[in-house]
């Protein structure tokens, strides 16, 4: 089933950002220039991208019963992302993440995960299928039980339905426990992932080698994120290497997310793989230009101002793709 609604599984947490001059060594004091409190999780991200391009969508996940659940449904209400699937667990805390961001945008996060590691299989109801046309999953929601039992839970209703399954494998799932993130491999439609993690969950292979395997489990997308060198994207006719637009970076917070939403984006609207690839690296570009992820990620106008922009400076090629994913951005509301 192509169309429909996308749910997003994972964690949902609340966002601390402190921009500091320079890491302190231990010991000493890190003084932040100023600070922002935002709703965050890499699946809320993806969320908020893919509800700025009108796409709908239905997270879920668990908070807990504090004032900073109450934030979580506060921002989420203000969207049309669809909070159904969200469920309270009074007797944990909501999920709350440190976000360290030096000078060169890079940022290191600390992260109590509370409230979310606590989603059981029985909060996922097979009705919330009913209109699904994707099912996109974090890797962090494989790092401990019960929320790792409902994610498997989640891709056996989504194979009885028919309904592709997508990952971001994220790092620390695939150094954590490979054996694991190799095993959904072959439950996979999509794989995003890394370069440093295709080479551990291919045990050291080469990029295309591991590419070529993936798609022989049955993946149909491998979209491999590496970092200021772009990406490279794989199916099973072509591979699309695509360098990172240049742009003036000041937090990577929510960039892998939002490069994540512009492959779910692009699936949904059956977009080819060098518009899927150029509209993911736009989204991936353009959330470093703000800090913070969640609702303080840019709008769809600005999407749509930056890709007219750079299509002057793209080969044919790359401007016929840019014209693909505008035409799809002008026809939706």
């Amino acid at each position: 089933m192509m169309g429909g609604e996308i749910l997003l599984l994972g964690d949902i947490n609340v966002d601390t950002i402190l921009p500091i001059p320079e890491f302190p060594v231990p010991g000493r004091d890190g003084l932040a220039s100023h600070m922002s409190v935002a709703i965050g999780g890499a699946v809320v991200n993806t969320a908020f991208v893919l509800d700025n391009l009108s796409q709908k969508t239905i997270l879920l996940g668990c908070v807990g019963a504090d004032v900073w659940a109450e934030k979580i449904k506060q921002d989420l209400t203000k969207t049309n992302i669809d909070i159904k699937g969200i469920h309270t667990k009074s007797s944990y805390a909501s999920g709350l993440t440190f976000i360290i961001v030096t000078p060169d945008g890079e940022r290191t996060m600390f992260s109590y995960r509370g409230a979310n590691t606590r989603l059981a299989p029985e909060d996922i109801k097979e009705s919330t299928f009913q209109n699904a046309g994707l099912l996109h999953i974090s890797g962090y929601a494989f790092l401990e039980s019960p929320q790792k039992d409902t994610a498997w839970h989640a891709i056996e209703l989504a194979k009885e339905k028919n309904i592709p399954v997508s990952l971001d494998t994220g790092l620390d799932p695939v150094v954590r426990d490979p054996d694991e993130m190799r095993q959904l491999l072959s439950e996979l439609t999509i794989c995003i992932t890394g370069k440093q993690e295709i080479s551990v969950l291919s045990e050291g292979k080469t990029m295309d080698e591991a590419a070529k395997e993936m798609l022989s489990m049955g993946i149909q997308l491998v979209a491999v994120k590496m970092g200021e060198r772009g990406c490279l994207v794989y199916n099973h006719e072509e591979k699309f290497a695509f360098p990172s637009f240049f742009i003036n970076v000041v937090d990577t917070t929510g960039a892998g997310d939002s490069f994540t939403a512009g492959f779910l984006y692009s699936w949904m609207k059956k977009l080819g793989l060098s518009a899927s690839t150029i509209l993911a690296s736009a989204l991936g570009a353009l959330a470093t230009t703000v800090y913070g992820a969640g609702s303080s990620l840019p709008q769809k106008q600005t999407l749509v101002d930056f890709l007219q922009f750079k299509k002057s400076k793209c080969n044919s090629m790359e401007q016929r793709a840019i014209e693909e994913v505008l035409a799809v951005l002008e026809s939706t509301s």
